[in-house]
């Protein structure tokens, strides 16, 4: 009887440190609720980064439109500066050549000097002609990265705003299913939006490379034209 006696309290000791500990463990888990029970695959960010990140996305698209407009100027400019030197390098070739029917060897000999001095200058100005034109095709891939960007940003922040009314008024039954799928739907376009960004960076990257390509050969012939090769 004694030894049937322990053997009882034992197991109801057992039992009841069994009940204790899972108490202790569902009141230590999280509670699910709502859309937090699944998986967030876009991070949850604070509005306010958000939209100061989209009001610089906002303003990289006017200076974009603004930087690109100047290298138009420029390269308009560029364009006009060699249609000038043709002209010029035509008439020197009159003078080179009334200048051979003349015998006039001197002064064929100098111009013949001007002549090269001016494919030269006018090889300088085709040099910036394809360097601003590079620089506006760079920031026309700059304003349609912003554009992107922006448009990724937009939805974020819809995503955030919905997300944040979800927590704040949680909905039961059929209301709360149909904002969880909104939710869903916008987390969705905020993902294709991100992925169209990330695809247009290497456009961009293309871009700035074939600049700094055109800026070393206009380098090199402005080193021309200063050293008269």
């Amino acid at each position: 009887m004694a030894r049937t006696f322990i053997l009882l309290i034992l197991l109801v000791w057992a039992g009841s440190g069994a009940l204790m500990g899972q108490a202790k463990a569902q009141a230590q888990s999280p509670p699910q609720s709502g859309f937090d029970s699944f998986l967030l695959l876009v991070a949850p960010r604070d509005t306010i980064t958000i939209k100061r990140q989209l009001r610089a996305a906002t303003e990289e698209v006017t200076q974009a439109e603004s930087r690109r407009q100047q290298a138009e100027t420029m390269r308009l400019g560029a364009r006009g500066r060699i249609e000038s030197k043709k002209v010029e390098m035509v008439r020197i070739k009159e003078k080179i050549s009334l200048a051979k029917k003349e015998n006039r060897e001197a002064d064929r000999v100098g111009l013949e000097a001007e002549r090269k001095a001016a494919e030269r200058e006018k090889g300088l100005f085709e040099r910036r002609e394809e360097l601003r034109q590079a620089e506006i095709e760079l920031e026309t891939a700059r304003g349609e990265l912003a554009g992107l960007t922006q448009k990724a940003l937009q939805l974020e922040l819809q995503l955030a705003v919905r997300r944040a009314g979800r927590l704040r008024k949680p909905i039961g039954g059929a209301g709360g299913a149909s904002l969880d799928q909104v939710i869903g739907e916008l987390e969705k376009q905020t993902l294709e939006a991100q992925r169209a960004q990330a695809e247009y960076n290497p456009t961009v990257a293309n871009q700035e490379i074939k600049v700094i390509d055109r800026r070393l050969e206009l380098l090199e012939a402005q080193q021309e034209v200063l050293g008269g090769k």
